[in-house]
């Protein structure tokens, strides 16, 4: 399917595009006296070679960006360049002039743009006819740079008035100027009008329904003005109109001074040229993958309120969308719609739409949101395709489903509720919900065979009409990080649960070495002194791949790892790091690290030691970690030392059929010294309502409450005390984590505070200390009346002076 792919991207120019600024004027024009600017001339460079390039492109099948520009890199601040000069007023003026020969228009980039309040930064023409500015303080972005549109000409003027007695002397660092070979001025690219024939504007009658949907989508443009793609503002769980916007990854490039224009559309359903004023200028990445083709924005500022924008909802369920609908903006055009009424068809990350039924997509709508016909949710973003008003070929959409894991999931969930699916909202102020929830006693002492429960209360005592959103989960971890897949596992590291330290276990002196017969395959199999339980199976055995997994069922000897879950990757598998790694193995000498094993009762080594990444791509990679198994089927992975990149590999679990599994990091920078993360599985004594129930989400209107029931059951329990958390996350409330603790009464020694198995004189002083501290503690209180006292200590001796 990648063969014949292209990428709907375009780079289209509008030149009236407009930043914001103030309405002012450079110092140097109303001076008395003129002054003389140091200029800088810029290197030149083989234009024709870069023609050339640009007609084999055109020839492609794959459709190439437009090209308009060479950007030359350069090092110009105040302090290097330019002149600085003080004015009658004592304020500063500072000046620079830089030339490249024989460009149409330069175009800048600045690595840095850090203004006091009532400074004033203009850029010009040399003639003085175009002028950009004022920028000040309001233009700051929180990555730090700063881009200015193109102006006419190979000269362009800058120029800085600060006044007298700032609090800090401003700071500006050019790191790019764009040498226009083309002229974009001449108007010959592509934009309003361009796109075919078939194409639906969003103010006709068959759009009528999706009104609020078009409004959350935007064009994107560079800083130059060129139209390269699509995206759209979405909602998430907390719904607190945070501006973040989706997008494609194949996009992305200087999307910090990306510039993103709303509701450019026709006002009826002929073509009009839309509005281009309503703009806002630059993001900062949050998340991506090339997997799903996916990218996800913060923009550095919210859209105003005259915008009407709305954020969409979205759907990562992975169901089959019905009646697909694109929203976005071909060849640079006006907003457009699409539709296809036939059911999308699966293709592992992506959705097809096989052929569209009404309009279809462009280069320029990559990155626009793919909806469900049924529940207006957003369920993918285009990725490419083929389809055209003379093509009637098909479309791919990166999954959100396959995104959820990818990054998504960590700012659309930020309280980790659990949602399949959210809806839209408009952009205004929502009434804030608060939430209250009753008392629960969380110690339960249950004998075997023998269940308990107890119910407790949700309540939005928040604003009048607000909305709280919640979800309850049960686990072993106060803090989970994922999960859970189809077999209730969770996961978390030593970085967020404070009950679970990075702790890794030495096995140098007693390790076996492993050993490969290739770089790909795995050696002999590895026995398990104990019944391993994972997924639905439970396993004695396993064999070691090279390749930082170890597997239970069959070897797999792919090199090149996927995300997780896939038919594809490796099955019945864990991968503490799975990607091409080398230890030294019987076809390769030249290879480097070595992998060693060590069992008994209590778990399951596998040591890869200073094993190293393949060297083509990450030479001196070398990565020292474990995998640890223990009977109850908890995983561990250590990492010890990862030198060098670290950031391609694929880390989780997955089960027998490919179709469920817990990915902790997919080709990002997650792993780092003296980290342990840490798989479990939710524990079979509890529920939400029912046991084995782990968790539950809903809605709680202004002023309505929920009831939730808590169910424990021992059922054969050996040990003597069990533990979980009760995590509760909401939009009306930070995360609220309630430890819950079963005391198996069937295996418990009464009276046995220092768990040596004996009751005696020992015991008799610990439980005189809690009589006189007035701490509680279940063992010493004999007469089981809920407080430890002197009958306690009366029936402990009696206890003791009868055995």
């Amino acid at each position: 399917m990648l063969l014949k792919i292209f990428l709907k991207v375009i780079l289209l120019s509008s030149i009236g595009l407009t930043q914001v600024s103030i309405d002012s004027s450079p110092k140097s024009f109303s001076l008395n006296e003129s002054i003389n600017i140091i200029s800088e001339e810029l290197a030149p460079f083989n234009i024709d070679t870069l023609i050339e390039e640009d007609e084999i492109n055109n020839r492609s099948d794959i459709r190439k960006p437009y090209r308009f520009a060479n950007p030359i890199s350069v090092n110009f601040n105040m302090n290097n360049s330019g002149e600085w000069i003080t004015l009658e007023d004592g304020s500063l003026l500072w000046t620079l002039k830089v030339k490249s020969p024989g460009a149409f228009s330069l175009n800048v980039i600045y690595d840095k743009f850090n203004l006091p309040e009532g400074a004033e930064f203009f850029v010009y023409s040399a003639n003085q006819d175009m002028v950009l500015g004022a920028f000040t303080s309001l233009n700051h972005k929180p990555h730090g740079g700063f881009s200015t549109a193109p102006v006419v000409g190979d000269e362009i003027i800058f120029e800085y008035n600060e006044p007298f007695n700032s609090n800090f002397r401003g700071e500006i660092s050019i790191e790019t100027i764009s040498h226009d070979y083309k002229n974009i001025f001449f108007n010959e690219s592509r934009g309003y009008g361009d796109s075919g024939s078939c194409n639906n504007n969003v103010a006709c009658s068959e759009a009528l329904e999706w009104q609020d949907e078009i409004r959350s989508v935007a064009m994107i443009l560079t800083s130059g003005g060129s139209r390269i793609c699509t995206g759209s503002l979405v909602n998430n769980a907390s719904q607190d109109l945070t501006p973040y916007f989706l997008t494609a990854n194949h996009c992305l490039g200087g999307n910090n001074s990306w510039i993103f224009m709303f509701n450019y559309e026709s006002p009826s359903c002929a073509n009009q040229n839309g509005p281009t004023n309503m703009t806002l200028s630059g993001s900062s990445l949050l998340a991506n993958s090339s997997s799903s083709d996916v990218a996800l924005l913060l923009l550095n500022e919210s859209p105003p309120e005259n915008y009407n924008v709305h954020f969409a909802g979205w759907d990562v369920s992975g169901n089959t969308p019905s009646i697909p609908v694109g929203i976005h903006h071909p060849s640079g055009d006006i907003k457009k719609i699409s539709f296809d009424y036939d059911n999308a068809s699966n293709s592992g990350n992506y959705w097809d739409v096989d052929s569209w039924d009404d309009g279809t997509t462009e280069p320029g709508s990559s990155g626009s949101p793919l909806f469900d016909g049924q529940t207006h949710r957003i369920i993918g973003q285009l990725y490419g395709g083929v389809a055209s008003c003379t093509n009637f070929g098909y479309d791919t959409y990166g999954k959100t489903s396959v995104s959820w894991n990818l990054g998504l999931s960590e700012y659309l969930d930020p309280n980790n509720l659990g949602l399949n699916f959210i809806d839209g909202i408009d952009a205004i102020d929502l009434p804030e919900p608060l939430l209250s929830y009753s008392d629960i006693d969380l110690l339960y002492e249950i004998s075997n065979g023998e269940s308990n429960s107890s119910s407790f209360s949700l309540t939005n005592i928040g604003e009048l009409e607000s909305l709280l959103t919640y979800s309850i989960n049960v686990n072993q971890f106060q803090n989970p990080l994922g999960g859970p897949d189809f077999s209730e596992n969770y996961w978390t590291d030593s970085n967020n649960e404070f009950s679970e330290n990075y702790d890794w276990i030495d096995i140098s002196n007693i390790g076996t070495l492993y050993n490969f017969p290739t770089n790909d395959d795995a050696g002999e199999l590895v026995d398990i002194p104990f019944d391993f339980p994972f997924y639905d199976n439970s396993y004695n055995q396993c064999f070691i791949n090279p390749n930082g997994w170890i597997g239970f069922e069959s070897d797999n000897n792919s090199w090149d790892n996927t995300t997780i879950p896939s038919t594809q990757a490796p099955r019945s598998a864990i991968f503490g790091f799975w990607d091409d790694l080398n230890p030294i193995n019987d076809a390769c000498n030249s290879c480097f690290g070595e992998v060693y094993y060590h069992a008994n009762d209590d778990r399951l080594v596998v040591w890869f030691n200073d094993v190293a990444h393949w060297p083509t791509y990450f030479n001196d990679s070398i990565y020292n970690f474990q995998i640890v198994l223990f009977p109850n089927g908890k995983i561990k992975f250590n990492y010890s030392s990862m030198v060098g990149n670290s950031s391609s590999a694929t880390i989780g679990i997955q089960n027998s059929l490919g179709n469920s599994s817990l990915m902790m990091s997919f080709n990002s920078q997650y792993v780092q010294n003296n980290l342990s993360t840490i798989i479990s599985k939710a524990p079979s004594w509890i529920g939400i309502n029912n046991i084995g129930n782990y968790s539950i989400s809903g809605e709680i209107i202004q002023g309505s409450s929920e009831s939730v029931n808590l169910v424990l059951e021992n059922n054969q329990l050996t040990e003597e005390i069990y533990s979980a958390y009760l995590n509760i996350n909401s939009n009306g409330s930070e995360p609220i984590s309630l430890p819950v603790e079963l005391i198996n009464l069937n295996n418990m020694l009464l009276g046995d505070l220092n768990d040596d198995s004996t009751i005696n004189i020992s015991d008799v002083v610990l439980t005189v200390n809690l009589v006189l501290s007035s701490n509680y503690n279940f063992s010493a209180d004999i007469n089981s009346d809920n407080t430890v006292n002197v009958s306690d200590i009366i029936l402990l001796i009696n206890l003791i002076l009868q055995n």
